[in-house]
């Protein structure tokens, strides 16, 4: 799953099938900065394993739906700031499964 430019910085995700992170789906996403890509497979829950760089903020968007803000399943500060996120944490859609992810500097 790349990016669809490789300019900015990525965060890293890996991605689970169920709402726990029990289930791996795809380790190791890349989403790059100023991007949205979408995934064949819906995932569940994530845990970020490499922060993005300053002000990089993050949207996750279900089904198959990049870029239309309003509709986000989760969205929040993948950067370092620790805002919204915690490094390794465990993070789900309360149910729902996300196909998109989109990221911008804020």
């Amino acid at each position: 799953m790349a990016g669809l430019s490789a300019s900015g910085s990525a965060f890293v995700i890996d991605t689970y099938s169920d709402t726990n992170c029990d289930k791996s789906v795809q380790k190791g996403v890349n989403t790059w900065d100023n991007t949205c890509a979408t995934w064949p497979k819906g995932f569940k829950s994530f845990k970020i394993t490499t922060w993005g760089g300053k002000s990089q903020y993050a949207y996750w968007f279900a089904p198959d739906n990049c870029g239309n803000l309003p509709t986000a399943i989760k969205e929040g500060y993948v950067d370092s700031t620790t805002k919204n996120f915690k490094l390794g944490e465990c993070y789900n859609f309360n149910g729902a499964a996300a196909n998109a992810i989109s990221s911008y500097s804020a």
